[in-house]
């Protein structure tokens, strides 16, 4: 009974498994002086503008935008964009056109973050209001980008000298944020923001797993300093630090559950202003640690895991014309991993197991040059190439990725791009859970698991009309991905004698297309748009009987993925919205019989991903109210809704004794929340 215990305790521990919004910014005024005559226009402004390669999110755009849970979270309003998806609605994860969360590069001014997420994807890593703007690719890598096969999204912090003192906060039922802006003279500042969660006071009874009871508890801070060192020297020093503790309980049982997980990144960036371009310089420090600690009378389940990286970055932006644009790289990062370990003592029907590995060391060397020429007013392209090596131990890897775009404007109205690339990553992520818990381990390119690559094709159209008022987009796009390291094992594999992870690790590859569609309104008393996506993330894997020629569905496949976003500021100081999710259920991998064998755990699956959860629809409802608004000051109050008709949406999946599945509904109920928001 006991070891049926721990095994329905480790089943749960892997089975735990929200959403974003984002509106367009309603209409601006501009105002215009001729003479003692006063000429006021409306013009459409989206949250997003869209560079040649890259769209670019202007902070300050989103705190004004409606808000989840009291707080306007970053990654939540990108995860509502065609094509960029979350692994599971209780995850911050992104997922950008089929691709795992790893294989996207998500940074703070190019200093990397391996896990931006907190528990249940309430909320991501990330303080709004610390930072200015988002960088985000989704398809068209340029020459110098970093080796992902994935997106990338780099965070920017502020980089102008402040004027004056500012406080910006938010206080909810949930957590509370605060950002401080110190300037330090003419010529220097200060930024420091810090959050911190006490949803366990109000929420406490709505905190459940299954039938078990959870305590948590987050905190975040971020610290910026920038300086002008001379006209044309800027130096710019950033500090992330995220902490997340979870402890899972039951009245009914002796179960306990330590869950601590936590983020730190530092970085150093120079930027030197040449005559006709730009040379920056960063140098950071990023790592990510985990560990479980779960009892259950006297046995015990151990595991922790560590990644870690430290790099130089370079990147030289020269204007050789007016319509020649070169941009060249040279990036160098060392490794340091310690995958996943793990003890199990207290259990008579097994031997006391233990395994630890020492900390791995690799090296990666990158040189990309990338040059943008402007042909004519109508058509222009970005021509690369991006080097690369990497060296673990006696293992060589390279790569030589050409990436070529096309923009094509026949008309003010229309735009057509098309891209080609090709791109390596010389890291893994897998792991014996799912469902939203940071219990994924990271793991280095090696022979025994080569380095990812892929080839990747898009083509996309836009289109605007009615004065831009209104667009419309739509984008397909192509991923043929080598490589791709898969975790076919479950917690209830650790019960064996000399249990390792890669004995559950097999490699294949992958192939992700879709359509993604978005149209939007930008003007007017309603704004908001709707966006679909309509992608498939299959795997083929060669090691797995049955599994090739690319019949399986990857766990972050959502065929189907649906959001209608609206806004209103009815009135000068009252703005309403409505964010609606409905997507094709998760799927995943049934098991049907589990047994010991001469001390073995031997376990049977179904399909493997061969079932899915329900469909999973939800509506959120917000509601802020400006009391005061000016120029400089700002306060108010917000109320927002989550799920507002209470659906039980399936998130994971628990085993019974008999190992019959029973679909978890995790945050089930309405979740309501009101916050005060005020910047000073």
């Amino acid at each position: 009974m006991r070891k049926a215990s721990v095994g329905i305790l480790l089943i749960l521990c892997s089975s735990l498994s929200v959403l974003g919004q984002t509106v367009a910014d309603s209409s601006i005024t501009i105002v215009k002086q001729l003479d003692d005559i006063e000429v006021v226009q409306d013009r459409a402004v989206s949250f997003v503008e869209q560079q040649p390669e890259r769209l670019v999110v202007e902070m300050q755009h989103i705190q004004c935008m409606p808000k989840f849970l009291g707080t306007s979270d970053p990654i939540r309003y990108l995860q509502s964009l065609p094509g960029v998806q979350t692994n599971n609605e209780t995850s911050t994860g992104l997922h950008i056109h089929g691709c795992d969360d790893h294989q996207t590069l998500v940074s703070i001014n190019g200093a990397p973050v391996y896990y931006p997420n907190h528990l249940m994807g309430l909320y991501s890593t990330f303080i709004g209001s610390h930072f200015a703007s988002i960088l985000m690719e989704t398809t068209e890598h340029t020459g110098t980008m970093d080796n992902r096969i994935g997106g990338w999204v780099d965070f920017r912090t502020q980089d102008k000298q402040p004027k004056r003192f500012g406080l910006t906060g938010n206080v909810g039922l949930i957590n509370s944020d605060l950002t401080l802006t110190i300037p330090m003279g003419a010529k220097h500042a200060l930024w420091i923001s810090g959050r911190s969660s006490y949803i366990n006071g109000l929420y406490s009874k709505l905190l459940k797993i299954d039938s078990y009871s959870m305590r948590y508890h987050f905190m975040d801070f971020n610290l910026t300093y920038l300086g002008q060192l001379s006209d044309r020297d800027r130096l710019l020093i950033t500090g992330f630090y995220s902490r997340d503790k979870m402890r899972l309980y039951s009245d009914n049982s002796i179960v306990n559950l330590q869950f601590p997980w936590q983020n730190i990144v530092g970085s150093l960036n120079w930027t030197h202003t040449l005559d006709k371009g730009s040379w920056r310089t960063t140098a950071y420090y990023s790592s990510f640690d985990n560990a479980l600690n779960a009892s259950l009378d006297s046995a015990q389940v151990k595991t922790n895991e560590w990644f870690a990286s430290t790099g130089l970055k370079n990147e030289l932006k020269y204007n050789i014309s007016d319509a020649l644009l070169l941009t060249a790289s040279l990036d160098y990062s060392h490794y340091l991993n310690r995958p996943l370990s793990y003890a199990l003592t207290g259990i008579s029907m097994f031997a006391n197991q233990e395994t630890h590995y020492a900390t791995e060391h690799a090296d990666e060397l990158s040189a990309g040059v990338d040059l943008r020429h402007e042909v004519t007013p109508w058509f222009a392209y970005n021509a690369g190439l991006h080097l690369s090596g990497y060296k673990h131990g006696k293992t060589l890897f390279g790569g030589i990725d050409p990436r070529v775009s096309l923009h094509f404007t026949p008309a003010p109205d229309h735009a057509i791009s098309a891209h080609y690339g090709m791109y390596h990553q010389y890291f893994h992520k897998a792991g014996l859970t799912g469902g939203g818990l940071p219990a994924d381990f990271f793991f280095l390119a090696s022979d025994a698991f080569p380095a990812e690559w892929c080839h990747a094709t898009s083509i996309k159209y836009v289109y605007s009309f009615l004065h831009k008022q209104y667009s419309l987009s739509a984008e397909l796009y192509f991923k043929q991905i080598y490589n791709i390291a898969e975790s076919t094992g479950n917690v209830l594999q650790v019960l064996n004698k000399r249990f390792t992870f890669e004995d559950y690790i097999v490699t294949g590859n992958g192939r992700n297309y879709g359509l993604n569609l978005m149209f939007q309104r930008s003007r007017g008393v309603v704004t908001g748009y709707v966006s679909y996506t309509l992608g498939w993330a299959r795997r083929s894997l060669p090691a797995l009987e049955g599994y090739t020629d690319y019949r399986y569905a990857a766990s972050s496949e959502r065929v189907h993925d649906l959001k209608l976003v609206l806004n209103s500021r009815f009135a000068k100081r009252w703005n309403i919205s409505a964010m609606f999710v409905l997507a094709t259920g998760l799927p995943f991998t049934l098991a049907e019989e589990a047994y010991v064998l001469n001390g073995q755990m031997i376990c049977r699956y179904s399909t493997y991903n061969g079932a899915h959860m329900p469909l999973y629809h939800r509506l959120d409802l917000s509601c802020s109210c400006d009391i005061i608004k000016t120029k400089e000051h700002e306060f108010g109050i917000n109320l927002s809704l989550y799920n507002t008709y209470a659906h039980k949406n399936a998130q994971f999946v628990v085993y019974r004794e008999n190992l019959k599945p029973i679909l978890g509904t995790g945050l089930s109920t309405i979740i309501p929340s009101i916050s005060f928001y005020g910047t000073f």
